[in-house]
């Protein structure tokens, strides 16, 4: 293993790190997608031998909700750049979408 030093010595939060900068909160509403994903079995001998489910659940800002696909950013880039790691999901295996709250800025995820 590598140990990496990014200088963040004497840097000290001065809030509480749940609350963001007023105009800085994301557009795009955050979800929770269950789908249905393909898979690849190496070993397969039979069709007794086969997975009944293959549940998947991906949370991300939602990007898109097109006719066809659903689309969920991982990451949301400043000035309108666009997006970081963006999963495309045919709406055909999806089984739910659940939208997240977002937390009170008083908050913290722990309380």
């Amino acid at each position: 293993m590598r140990v990496v030093n990014v200088g963040l010595e004497g840097v000290e939060r001065t809030d509480n790190g749940a609350s963001a900068q007023p105009g800085t909160e994301p557009e795009h509403r955050l979800v929770l997608v269950t789908w249905r994903d393909a898979f690849f079995d190496f070993e397969q001998k039979s069709t007794d031998e086969r997975r009944p489910d293959y549940l998947v659940h991906t949370i991300g800002f939602l990007v898109t909700d097109g006719p066809t696909f659903i689309s969920l950013a991982q990451e949301v880039l400043p000035d309108g750049e666009g997006f970081r790691a963006v999963t495309h999901i045919p709406l055909a295996v999806v089984e739910r979408i659940e939208l997240l709250v977002q937390l009170d800025p008083g908050l913290t995820a722990l309380e």
